[in-house]
């Protein structure tokens, strides 16, 4: 039987939330329409960590601690360690479109989706790749031949699972020592839903968000859908396992009508629900390394 689960809102007002990440008792958002990296506490009360003109999108932490946000627009990774951005890898030679997710392997190994959304047909598969920026900074192209992908998770088991979007799907990939992507398979089909943001939970399932839908799911491999989280008026973007005890599910969404809104760009926010599941063991000692 399916569980459903209903959300409380935590914070709102904002423009275009990505990439939510749990990270020392707070939750890191990017807002790639305010062009800021916010964080949240479990009270709701937010700051803002940088600013980032070029479109923030996907968000990390290295072993170490420090931030690295997308840019989507340089199509570089910037390391906000210091007061400064500094280019932490440029990706503008390897990324035919805009940079989107990232996720930040436990050795600092960095996997950034990238494609081009106006692109039709053949060239938005050629536009899309899965790209590897290493600790010191060399990047290369470890996966293609993927329809827009989108949301990005490290499992426990050290597995890369992408969102392919308009495939209607989430793959799995086994990261090899030397961080190449190897063994593709289709770890979920989803029947008519498209999965966005996504994250692993302890036992081996994954949270999707829906595109365009009021609606987020766990999903265990091979497609059965176990959970489901309501969100009515709204679009599901992405989601994060944190809290305390890792039991916390962080939900984004915006406005699903924004003729409805007479301030048609702050109808993003957070919403929270508790779940069985807490998150993957790697993401829970990432987030106890510290942030510097």
């Amino acid at each position: 039987m399916t569980k459903t689960l209903t959300t409380e809102l935590l914070a709102s007002g904002f423009w275009r939330l990505k990439a939510p990440r749990w990270h020392l008792g707070s939750l890191f958002v990017s807002d790639s329409g305010a062009g800021k990296v916010f964080s949240i506490d479990l009270d709701g009360h937010v700051s803002v960590v940088a600013d980032v003109p070029s479109r923030p999108s996907g968000l990390g932490f290295l072993p170490d601690g420090q931030l690295l946000v997308a840019s989507m627009t340089q199509r570089k990774l910037l390391n906000f360690a210091a007061r400064k951005p500094a280019v932490h890898a440029d990706l503008s030679e390897l990324a035919a479109g805009l940079l989107r997710d990232l996720a930040v392997a436990g050795d600092g190994n960095a996997y950034v989706s990238a494609f081009d959304a106006a692109a039709d047909g053949q060239e938005a598969f050629a536009s899309a790749r899965i790209l590897l920026a290493r600790p010191d900074g060399s990047v290369r192209a470890v996966a293609d031949n993927l329809a827009h992908p989108g949301g990005l998770a490290i499992t426990a088991a050290h597995d890369l699972l992408v969102a392919e979007t308009l495939g209607n799907r989430v793959l799995s990939y086994q990261i090899d020592a030397d961080g190449a992507l190897l063994h593709r398979k289709v770890f979920a089909n989803f029947e008519r839903m498209s999965p966005l943001g996504i994250c692993a939970d302890s036992e081996g399932a994954v949270w999707a968000a829906a595109a365009r839908q009021p609606l987020f799911v766990r999903v265990l491999p091979g497609g059965r859908v176990t959970h489901r989280v309501h969100v009515p008026g709204r679009h599901a973007v992405a989601c994060q396992l944190g809290g305390r005890d890792g039991r916390t599910l962080f939900c984004l969404t915006v406005a699903a009508n924004l003729a409805d809104y007479p301030d048609r760009e702050h109808t993003a926010s957070v919403a929270t629900t508790i779940v069985d599941v807490p998150a993957a063991a790697m993401s829970i000692r990432l987030a106890e390394t510290g942030f510097h």
